[in-house]
């Protein structure tokens, strides 16, 4: 674990020098649950080293015992100081005390409480519209380069990913293909956090 939280901590400290931060932007690497790739929440989280750098955004195909086991992420997560969000379900992010809930593209509406950190995917211009009715105060621009959970998918390129962030207000984090391969070319446009479960596999050595 040792070794894991040294190679982790350099990865960070590259996210760190990609932009000028606030004192409150504390997050640099956000990661996003993916049952596909992931079988074991818990033994991936685990194998995490602590950081209070890290969030992870909670999505689950399965409602089955949804709220059980989002109460049992979410005890481990502040055991590894990580930030917890859940993804689509605003009752349950309340109801067991969640830092915030993100909105993925299939939610347009939501209600504003600012207790809560908001975040929503945001795909192209068509989006601008929905960040501001979710009230949200971070998006993720995705994807950025063709990534491995979904090739179908066109990759936004660093020039589309800046036009795209001059029509925001809020704070925004990039998803999709970051590794510590392309990092550096993300730096001096904005970017102050990224996102993404190759990137951090490939620092604590999971195969996912």
């Amino acid at each position: 674990m040792k070794y894991k939280s040294v190679k982790l901590n350099k990865s960070l400290n590259r996210v760190y020098n990609l932009s000028r931060k606030n004192k409150n932007e504390t997050i640099l690497f956000w990661i996003f649950l993916d049952a596909d790739r992931i079988k074991d929440y818990k033994k991936f989280i685990t194998a995490i080293p602590q950081s209070r750098n890290i969030a992870i955004i909670m999505r689950s195909k399965s409602k089955k015992n949804y709220y059980c086991y989002a109460k049992i992420l979410l005890k481990l997560c502040k055991s590894k100081k990580f930030t917890f969000l859940i993804a689509n379900n605003f009752k349950i992010a309340k109801a067991i005390g969640a830092d915030g809930i993100h909105y993925s593209s299939k939610v347009n509406f939501a209600r504003k409480d600012r207790n809560l950190i908001t975040s929503c995917s945001y795909h192209g211009h068509n989006d601008y519209k929905r960040v501001k009715q979710l009230y949200s105060n971070l998006v993720f621009i995705s994807p950025i380069y063709t990534t491995a959970s979904n090739k179908n998918k066109k990759a936004l390129g660093l020039i589309k990913i800046s036009l795209l962030a001059n029509y925001l207000k809020c704070q925004y984090s990039v998803l999709g293909g970051v590794s510590n391969k392309n990092i550096s070319s993300l730096r001096n446009r904005g970017i102050k956090s990224v996102s993404g479960l190759d990137f951090i596999c490939e620092n604590i050595y999971y195969k996912c």
